[in-house]
C-alpha cells in the first residue's frame, strides 16, 4: 500500500513539473503572398547604343525598374503609380489585350532591338515579341509604360553611349531604306563620332547621335541627305 501510494505521487509531481503549453502563445503568421505582376516590358540590344532595361508593373500600383545597358540609371529601382496613373494602365492593359496576339511578330529588318511584352492573370502569361511591324494598340501600350517610367525619373526613350556619354549631345531622325542595318551605316564614319541612339519605328526610323563640336547640325544634315540608304533625315526636335 504504502509503494502504491509513493508511486501515485511520484507521478502526479512529473506531470505536474512538466512545461505546459501557452495556449495563448502567439503562432507563426503565414507568409505574406507575393504581389502579382501586371505587364513587362523588357527591351533588347542591338549594335549602336539601344537601351537596355526591363519594366515590371504590379497589381499593388508598383514599377520596378532594372537597368541593363546603355541607360542613366543601372540597376534594381522602385517608385509608386499614382491611383491615376495605375487607373490609366489598367485601362491600356486590358484594351491592348495582349493575349490575342502571337508569341512572335514575324520582321525581316536587321539589327533591330527585340521588345517583350508580358502580360499577367494569375498564375498564367502571355508573351509577345517583335522588332518592326508591331501592331499600334502594342505601341500605343509601350509609350504609356515608358512615359509612365519616364515620369518617375527613369530615362528609357534615349540611349546611352557608355564609352563616351558627354559627346553626342546633337540627334537628328534618320529615315532608311528598310534594308540598311543602322548599326553599320554609322560605322562607315571613321573620322567623326557617329551612332544610332534609338530605334523609332517600325518603318526603319532611327535616332542618330554626333558630336556637335566636330559638325554642326545643319552639316550633318546634309552630310547624310547625300548617302546612299538614307530616305529622309530631320532635326529631332
Amino acid at each position: 500500500m504504502k509503494h502504491s501510494l509513493f508511486f501515485l505521487l511520484a507521478a502526479a509531481l512529473i506531470v505536474a513539473c512538466k512545461p505546459q503549453e501557452n495556449a495563448n502563445a502567439q503562432q507563426p503568421s503565414p507568409a505574406t503572398p507575393a504581389v502579382e505582376n501586371l505587364v513587362r516590358l523588357e527591351t533588347g540590344g542591338c549594335r549602336g547604343y539601344c537601351p537596355m532595361y526591363k519594366l515590371t508593373f504590379r497589381k499593388d500600383g508598383t514599377l520596378e525598374y532594372l537597368g541593363i545597358r546603355n541607360v542613366e540609371k543601372k540597376g534594381l529601382h522602385s517608385a509608386r503609380l499614382t491611383t491615376t496613373e495605375y487607373s490609366n494602365l489598367l485601362k491600356e492593359v486590358n484594351r491592348t489585350n495582349l493575349w490575342q496576339y502571337p508569341t512572335e511578330i514575324p520582321s525581316n529588318v536587321a539589327d533591330a532591338p527585340v521588345h517583350t511584352y508580358t502580360v499577367y492573370e494569375g498564375s498564367k502569361s502571355h508573351t509577345v515579341k517583335g522588332t518592326v511591324g508591331i501592331p499600334k494598340p502594342i505601341l500605343d501600350l509601350e509609350t504609356l509604360l515608358q512615359d509612365l517610367a519616364e515620369a518617375h525619373g527613369f530615362q528609357v526613350k534615349k540611349g546611352v553611349d557608355p564609352n563616351d556619354p558627354g559627346d553626342l549631345k546633337g540627334q537628328v531622325i534618320v529615315k532608311f531604306k528598310m534594308d540598311v542595318n543602322a548599326g553599320n551605316f554609322c560605322n562607315q564614319f571613321t573620322d567623326l563620332k557617329v551612332r544610332p541612339v534609338q530605334h523609332l519605328s517600325e518603318d526603319n526610323t532611327w535616332a542618330i547621335g554626333f558630336n556637335p563640336s566636330e559638325l554642326t547640325q545643319e552639316q550633318f544634315i546634309s552630310l547624310l541627305k547625300d548617302m546612299e540608304g538614307v530616305l529622309n533625315v530631320e532635326p529631332k526636335k
